[in-house]
């Protein structure tokens, strides 16, 4: 063989190894990492299974999940604490810290519900009736939606705050403070109505409220998280996308994924589960309940602001209307005092 000859079948045989080798598997690209703070209720089933499924990896995140006992709480660490960039809390939170920062902002909500947050009463202590309320004491989550709930009741059937004692325990404590009669009745959501149920029976009786109020619950993050990571949080929404379809296709294994990784009970989950309804949303009433909850605020005194602010602040549509456009409806904010 020529050395010319030999030569040019060297080159082609080194250009064909790296064809062979272009064309094969290529390295795995590292997963960027989110700190989600999430609340351990059945209410985040789009965030249990999403992980479960393998929907956050599909979308190149790794997800890691704080878990806490209350939306209120995980806001607050978010706020406060460095090392969490998204969190979930229904509408209550966000309105507590609005009159002091806007560093935050809802980015979609995945789930409401108007059944799901209710009054709960010691009947075997004389309470039959909204009216009997008045002097008793009354367990909530301050700053809660627990709590905005109670005012919403108690305004309904001609009360006020004034007439009753607010006790504030984080939601897993409340149960065990009816039962032992620290508290007169509970203002508090799934499934810790139906656990205190469950454990005092006849005791206890729900007073008429459904419907008085639709319950929220959102994504929420930092804003200086999202002008860095604006691609980021879409592949997150896409993952809880997946999931919300999941949810919708798939009840019992739904249920049983969720029961297991919040170690609830399916009894629970089956009796409460038509209360929820799963889809991402920005929609017009949530700028009404926000600026409806700021005024129940300001009327209350539990903030020394007098302005309802500016709502459409606390709200980031882009980023979901790219992922799912037809979720979006906000049309303006509401006349503010």
């Amino acid at each position: 063989m020529k050395i010319g000859q030999g030569l040019r079948l060297t080159v082609l045989g080194t250009m064909l190894l790296l064809l062979i080798a272009g064309c094969g598997p290529k390295a795995p690209q590292p997963l960027e990492k989110i700190v989600l703070g999430a609340e351990t209720v059945a209410h985040a089933s789009p965030v249990w299974i999403a992980e479960n499924k393998g929907y956050f990896r599909e979308e190149g995140l790794n997800v890691e999940i704080k878990e806490f006992a209350s939306g209120r709480t995980a806001l607050q660490t978010m706020l406060n604490i460095k090392g969490i960039d998204l969190v979930t809390a229904a509408q209550t939170p966000v309105v507590s810290y609005s009159f002091n920062r806007n560093d935050y902002a809802i980015i979609g909500g995945m789930v409401y519900s108007d059944k799901d947050v209710q009054l709960l009463a010691r009947q075997d202590k004389g309470i039959q009736v909204p009216a009997d309320l008045k002097g008793r004491t009354v367990g909530i989550t301050a700053r809660s939606s627990g709590h905005f709930f109670l005012g919403l009741f108690l305004s309904y059937y001609q009360m006020s705050m004034a007439d009753v004692k607010t006790v504030d325990l984080e939601p897993d404590r409340l149960v065990q403070a009816l039962i032992e009669g620290q508290v007169d009745a509970m203002a508090t959501w799934e499934p810790h109505i139906y656990q205190a149920r469950k454990s005092l029976g006849d005791k206890v009786r729900l007073l008429p409220g459904e419907g008085l109020y639709r319950e929220d619950f959102y994504f929420i993050a930092r804003k200086d998280y999202l002008q860095d990571h604006t691609e980021t949080v879409k592949r997150f929404l896409r993952a809880i996308e997946k999931a919300e379809a999941f949810i919708m296709n798939n009840r019992e294994e739904t249920l049983k994924i969720v029961g297991q990784r919040l170690k609830i009970d399916q009894e629970i989950l089956k009796a409460t589960w038509n209360n929820f309804f799963f889809r991402l949303f920005l929609d017009q009433p949530i700028l009404t309940a926000l600026e409806d909850e700021a005024r129940w605020a300001i009327r209350n005194r539990l903030t020394d602001a007098t302005r309802v602010p500016n709502y459409l602040d606390y709200i980031h549509p882009e980023v979901l209307k790219e992922v799912k456009p037809e979720a979006v409806s906000l049309a303006g904010g509401q006349e503010r005092i």
